[in-house]
């Protein structure tokens, strides 16, 4: 099995626009699972294939239990693998809020995103899913869904600081 590890700004894979997907087998099932290792490893809440260096359109998610995250109640959200996803707005209301990314580490941006989405994708299988996601959940579908067009949020703020993050 081939292991996937992430790559980091300024890595030029992260600027790449992503393909889409048309063969769903055993390659795309390792290479999910890759990222979902990758995610949980590094102690993340969403990753996209580019940042494994892959220029393909798959993301995953996950929250595994509840949290609390800049003073609101985080539900939790089982592993989630959306191939080809698409989204669109549900309303108007966008929300501004701290996001990371671990490609770019001991940085975080304050970023405005929809506050609720519709999703289109398919799963791993090929099947067509649908869905829609507010606040948190949402944050991080767009965010990943980002990097499959080569943005970054820091492409999207002017507010960017630096932190440490805390030994686990």
């Amino acid at each position: 099995m081939t292991e996937y590890t992430l790559i980091y700004v300024p890595d030029p894979a992260l600027r790449a626009k992503s393909q889409p997907i048309s063969a769903f087998g055993a390659e795309l099932r390792e290479l999910v699972d890759n990222m979902a290792r990758v995610m949980r490893e590094e102690k993340g809440v969403g990753l996209a294939a580019p940042q494994l260096g892959i220029s393909q359109r798959v993301i995953v998610l996950e929250v595994a239990q509840a949290l609390e995250r800049d003073g609101e109640l985080i539900e939790p959200v089982p592993l989630t693998a959306l191939i080809n996803p698409q989204i669109t707005p549900v309303g108007n209301d966008k929300a501004e809020g701290w996001e990371g990314c671990l490609s770019i580490p001991g940085q975080r941006g304050y970023v405005e995103r929809w506050r609720h989405i519709a999703y289109t994708a398919q799963d791993i299988n090929g099947q067509a899913v649908q869905g829609r996601a507010s606040d948190f959940h949402a944050r991080i579908i767009q965010h990943e869904i980002d990097h499959l067009d080569g943005i970054l949020y820091t492409d999207r703020t002017d507010q960017v600081e630096t932190f440490v993050r805390p030994a686990s």
